[in-house]
């Protein structure tokens, strides 16, 4: 018989602040706060909500932005607009005295960078076995900054000519080895199942610049057959505009949207009349593609004994006008576009 062991807890009130990048221009925060916490700050701000403050590197400096959040969410997405950049975080709200009060500050998190490195070559750093782990911690702790890879702390300190680390030469060949490559393969796999956390759109930029890299491989090869004897080029194009790009300038363009909200646990929500289910915390979120054209999406919320309903109509339009040759913009292809039959 199996044992009951009851479920989480929807909180543990540690207050803690976490921030990770969603891609190079958003933000995902998610703060710990139970319900009297939550109500207990939320009453003591003077606009009667939390705020999420943003920095840049420290918190020492101005804040780049503040966004309001809604006085029952634990969860919230941050625009920073700037790819390959340090943000930290804090969550405080503003007393009736106009003062700010911080509640949680977040450890610091790096928005990926807004192109593909021009640098696409692979090195494998090897942490050596024979140093204690209390020497190494102690070495990468007093000279390596915050947020820097362990492999690549050890690699600088070898660069720096620390006594304490061996010096172990690199691996000679510099393809991938089939456990590099299974490596590889289980990183990529994790996430994809970690996309509650990091978004689907991570993925699919992973595998849109693994192709591209692909395109760009294949392109090389075949320019390098111009000039030999009975060699043929076939003409050159883009999988993301359907374009050739032999003059090296491209342009590609796409939107979607999301759409969040929060409600009471219990509640009952719907869309273009589908009831939709509601997380632990009464959250919900959806997105969708959006392609040209008027869309529709009614939203219902009514309370657990019926007494109460409130509703939203929201309308989306998108009327896009080209000049000169634009593509497509690779997009997760599981997208569908904002209309109630593609709830589910």
């Amino acid at each position: 018989m199996t044992e009951d062991l009851g479920q989480l807890p929807e909180s543990y009130g540690t207050e803690r602040l976490l921030i990770t990048a969603r891609d190079p221009h958003w933000l995902y925060a998610s703060w710990d706060l139970t319900r009297e916490q939550q109500r207990k700050y939320n009453g003591l701000s003077a606009e009667g909500h939390l705020i999420l403050r943003t920095y840049i590197n420290s918190l020492d400096q101005q804040p780049l932005g503040e966004v309001h959040v809604h006085p029952e969410s634990r969860n919230w997405f941050i625009h920073v607009g700037k790819g390959g950049t340090k943000y930290i975080a804090e969550l405080g709200y503003r007393a009736r005295d106009g003062r700010w009060k911080g509640i949680s500050a977040s450890r610091a998190t790096f928005t990926p960078p807004d192109a593909m490195a021009e640098d696409v070559s692979v090195e494998f750093a090897t942490i050596p076995l024979d140093v204690s782990f209390e020497k190494l911690l102690e070495l990468v702790t007093s000279a390596v900054g915050e947020s820097v890879p362990l492999v690549e702390a050890v690699q600088q300190l070898r660069t720096q000519g620390h006594r304490g680390l061996p010096v172990i030469p690199p691996p000679s060949p510099r393809e991938w080895t089939p456990s590099q490559a299974k490596a590889l393969a289980e990183v990529v796999t994790m996430d994809s199942v970690r996309r509650v956390w990091m978004g689907s759109m991570e993925i699919t930029e992973l595998i849109r610049r693994h192709l591209q890299q692909e395109t760009s491989s294949a392109a090389a090869a075949q320019i390098s057959l111009q000039g030999k004897p009975g060699a043929s080029v076939s003409s050159l194009s883009s999988p993301y505009g359907g374009r050739g790009q032999s003059k090296g300038f491209w342009f590609n363009i796409n939107a979607e949207i999301v759409l969040y909200g929060a409600t009471e646990p219990d509640a009952k929500v719907s869309i273009g009349g589908r009831e939709i289910k509601l997380r632990p915390d009464g959250t919900f979120s959806y997105r969708f593609s959006l392609p040209d054209g008027e869309y529709d999406l009614p939203l219902k919320a009514v309370s657990a004994d019926a007494e109460d309903r409130r509703s939203a109509e929201l309308r989306f339009s998108r009327h896009t006008q080209y000049t000169g040759q634009v593509g497509t913009h690779s997009q997760d292809p599981t997208l569908k576009a904002p209309s109630a039959d593609n709830i589910t």
